[in-house]
C-alpha cells in the first residue's frame, strides 16, 4: 500500500513539505487544518498555495471509503470503512453527558477469538496502520461533530500493533497535532506480553482498561483463548507496575455471561483476586451475536454482581450497552457485511 502522509507524525510535516519544494510553514499549516480543524480537503485549505493544494490532489488525506453507517435510537452510531485493500473496519460514536465519545478498531479482525466476539470469529487479516487508525477518528469527527473522549476498544487488540496505535495516539495529543488530552483517551487490552509495559512507558498519560472477563485463569483462558499462555497474578503484576510508572489508576473490564461469568461466587472470587490493586471495575453486559452461543444476563444479576463487589468497597460502574437495535458488538457490522457488494 502507498504511504499516506497520516503515516508522518505532524512534527514531521514542516519537512515533508520542504521536500515536496515548499515552505515548512506549509506543513505546519497543513497540519493545523487536518489535526485542529477537521479538514480533509487540501482544495479546502484556502492559506496554501494554489499549486501546492494541486500537487497534494494526487494524494487524498481520506484513502478509505465510508461504505455503511447504522444509527441506534439511543444516538450511537457505527460506521464501516472500506481500506484501500477492500479491508472492512468499524467505528462507533456514542453520545454522552460531557460530549461524544468515539470507539477505534485496531486490527482487520482480530487473533485473539474471544469466545463472545464477533470481530475475531473470521480471524485475524492483519493491522492498521498510523493512517488507518486516524481516519476512523478523522471520519467519525467529519460525520457526527467533534468528540470529547476516544477509546481503544474496537475490532483487534492494541498489543500486537502497539507502534501503529500508539503513533497515532501520539499524533493525536501532541502540539503539532490535534492537542487532544491523553487523560481523555483509554486503551483497551487483553493484556499480552508486552501490552502493559509499552503503554506505561508511551511517555504520553493515557488511560489504561484490562479485558479480563473472568475470575480464574481456567475461565479466562476459555473466554480468551488468543492468550492462553498468560496468568490473570503476571497481569495485575504489570498493571501495578503501570500504576507505579504513572500514577494512574486502571479500569478492569468484565463482560457479564449470562450463567457463564455473572454468579455472587464469581463476584466474590473477582473481589478476592482485586484486593491489591487501584482499579475501578467496569461492568459490561453482553450484547447478544445470534452465532454465538452467550446470553444477555438479565438486570437483577448485573446489579448484585455490581452490588458484591462494591459491599468489598470497588469502584463500580454498571455499563449502559449502546446501539443494541443496531449491530452494536464489536466486529458485527463488519461479519454481516462481508461477501456483499460493497
Amino acid at each position: 500500500m502507498t504511504q499516506s502522509i497520516l503515516d508522518l507524525h505532524p512534527r514531521d510535516w514542516p519537512q515533508h513539505f520542504v521536500d515536496l519544494g515548499y515552505k515548512k510553514f506549509h506543513g505546519r499549516i497543513a497540519a493545523r487544518w487536518v489535526f485542529q480543524r477537521g479538514i480533509y480537503d487540501w482544495q479546502q485549505m484556502t492559506d496554501l498555495p494554489t499549486a501546492l493544494r494541486e500537487q497534494l490532489l494526487s494524494t487524498p488525506l481520506l484513502d478509505t471509503e465510508l461504505v455503511k453507517a447504522s444509527h441506534a435510537e439511543d444516538g450511537a452510531h457505527k460506521v464501516l470503512l472500506k481500506l484501500a485493500d477492500d479491508s472492512l473496519v468499524e467505528a462507533v460514536c456514542m453520545p454522552g453527558s460531557k460530549g461524544q465519545t468515539i470507539c477505534i478498531s485496531t486490527q482487520v479482525g482480530c487473533g485473539i477469538q474471544c469466545g463472545f466476539c464477533a470481530s475475531g470469529m473470521d480471524g485475524l487479516k492483519r493491522n492498521l496502520t498510523q493512517s488507518e487508525v486516524l481516519q476512523q477518528a478523522f471520519w467519525l469527527r467529519r460525520e457526527f461533530g467533534d468528540f470529547h473522549r476516544i477509546v481503544v476498544m474496537g475490532m483487534g487488540e492494541i498489543g500486537h500493533n502497539l507502534d501503529n496505535v500508539l503513533g497515532a495516539l501520539d499524533c493525536l495529543i501532541d502540539e503539532a497535532g490535534a492537542n487532544f488530552s491523553g487523560r481523555r483517551i483509554t486503551v483497551s487490552t487483553v493484556a499480552p506480553k508486552g501490552a502493559i509495559a509499552a503503554i506505561a512507558n508511551f511517555g504520553k498519560t493515557v488511560q489504561l482498561a484490562i479485558s479480563l472477563h473472568a475470575s480464574t485463569d481456567e475461565l479466562r483462558q476459555e473466554l480468551v483463548p488468543g492468550i492462553h499462555d498468560r496468568t490473570i497474578e503476571q497481569l495485575l503484576d504489570e498493571a501495578e507496575d503501570y500504576f507505579n510508572i504513572t500514577g494512574r489508576e486502571f479500569t478492569i473490564e468484565y463482560v457479564l455471561l449470562s450463567g457463564v461469568n455473572d454468579s455472587l461466587e464469581q463476584a466474590q472470587q473477582l473481589a478476592d483476586l482485586l484486593r491489591n490493586s487501584r482499579c475501578h471495575v467496569n461492568l459490561i453486559p453482553y450484547n447478544h451475536i445470534d452465532e454465538l452461543d452467550f446470553h444477555y444476563p438479565d438486570g437483577k444479576t448485573c446489579e448484585a454482581f455490581a452490588q458484591r463487589l462494591k459491599d468489598n468497597s470497588f469502584s463500580v460502574t454498571l455499563r449502559q450497552s449502546m446501539g443494541k437495535d443496531q449491530d452494536a458488538a464489536c466486529g458485527q457490522l463488519r461479519r454481516r457485511t462481508i461477501g456483499l457488494d460493497v
